[in-house]
């Protein structure tokens, strides 16, 4: 396998037209089809199907573009470190992060670490939990700031907790159990959360009460749409405090419910892939991050309320 090949096939996938891709790749199409080819005949599978949709993957082709976008990653990031270890610091680096990362640490990181490599170019995505671990997973991200629990993930991933967030469970003014006490009363509500329950520490709090998981569950990565559900419609809310206090200032108010079961807090983990494969841009980032979230000099209170205003 050749990355040109590599390359070749993730870029029809993601158009879906032989003809866009040869466009987008600067290569004539007769070159394009042949390098798939001689990419299925070393493999001994077909990759690619033609249907009504255009161009898709078979089974086989699905797996190896998932392997596929991971390679070419890890290749550019090599030719970047490369390049870094002839000057100076000067790569990129791309870190995601959950709506419920505190910003005051997270900026004051960013602050300092912009300071020292002024010529490192950053790229901040934010995410719902599990699609950052899917960004890790395929090479797109370097670094993540995530609240999912480590337990539901397999080794393979590098964790280090840095903060605990405070959560709630909240419903609309006027809920009819905005008086509720016990999660058992909640169970047969319908319940939105930001990802699906084996992947959210609502599901370990359910486990962990002996409660039956609840069977109506809407799952909403949108902040804004999120919001609109919790405040007009009968669902329970799941919310890092810090999220709900901001969405309360801003007039959007919301009932909290006062459980007699203790609701999970969000544990945000600093998470990558891998020490040896991390580069040193990224490497440098994740030493920030710590030493800001973890040293209680880091980050002065008076630097972080200028930081936030």
């Amino acid at each position: 396998m050749k990355l040109n090949q590599l390359r070749a096939l993730v870029a029809i996938c993601e158009s879906g037209s032989m003809q866009e891709t040869a466009r987008l790749l600067h290569i004539s199409q007769p070159a394009l089809s042949k390098s798939i080819k001689e990419l299925e005949t070393a493999l001994g599978v077909p990759l690619l199907v033609r249907s009504n949709r255009g161009i898709t993957a078979t089974e086989y082709g699905e797996r190896l573009v998932r392997r596929a976008r991971l390679m070419l990653e890890e290749a550019r990031r090599a030719r970047e470190e490369i390049e870094t270890l002839k000057g100076g610091m000067d790569g990129k680096v791309s870190i995601g992060i959950s709506p419920a990362t505190p910003g005051a640490q997270f900026l004051a990181a960013l602050e300092h670490y912009g300071k020292r490599y002024p010529k490192v170019q950053l790229q901040i995505h934010e995410s719902r939990p599990s699609k950052l671990m899917e960004g890790l997973r395929e090479g797109q991200l370097d670094l993540a700031l995530c609240s999912q629990p480590a337990s539901r993930y397999s080794d393979g991933f590098h964790w280090s907790e840095l903060y605990v967030q405070p959560t709630a469970l909240a419903v609309r003014k006027g809920h009819p159990l905005r008086n509720a006490h016990s999660l058992a009363e909640l169970r047969e509500q319908q319940w939105l959360l930001q990802d699906s329950l084996d992947k959210s520490r609502i599901g370990l709090m359910f486990e962990a009460f002996q409660v039956p998981l609840p069977e109506r569950v809407i799952e909403c990565s949108s902040g804004v749409m999120f919001c609109e559900l919790a405040r007009n419609t009968d669902v329970i809310s799941y919310w890092p405090l810090r999220v709900l206090e901001y969405v309360q200032k801003l007039g959007q108010e919301l009932d909290v419910l006062d459980l007699q079961e203790q609701v999970p807090p969000l544990n945000i983990s600093l998470v990558y892939r891998d020490q040896e494969l991390i580069t040193r841009e990224a490497r440098a980032l994740a030493d920030e991050l710590v030493y800001v979230f973890k040293s209680p000099h880091a980050a002065k209170v008076g630097d972080l309320q200028r930081l936030v205003k």
